[in-house]
């Protein structure tokens, strides 16, 4: 399994906003081949850092998305321009 990991943080005041967004997202992720699942992770400092943590079967399916219409209208709608992102295995549980 791979886990991907985007990290980023917004200003304080866009927070809100922000969690609103990703409880109301278009899941056009949620159909791709090999997609596990999503978590939008909120620290509890005062400007908060988000990390946005996919799952994905294997590293050709997260490559799929990444090259997809999808990945591209995601990314076009992402608040975050200076957004980290690394990729994971799993290699225990």
């Amino acid at each position: 399994m791979i886990v991907a990991i985007s990290r980023f943080r917004p200003p304080a005041e866009q927070a809100e906003h922000l969690v609103a967004r990703f409880q109301e997202r278009s899941r056009l992720v949620d159909g791709h081949a090999g997609f596990l699942g999503l978590e939008v992770l909120r620290s509890f400092e005062r400007q908060p850092e988000f990390l946005l943590v996919t799952r994905w079967r294997d590293r050709d399916a997260l490559r799929a998305y990444l090259q997809s219409p999808d990945f591209l209208v995601a990314k076009a709608a992402s608040v975050a321009d200076d957004a980290t992102f690394a990729m994971y295995e799993v290699v225990g549980q």
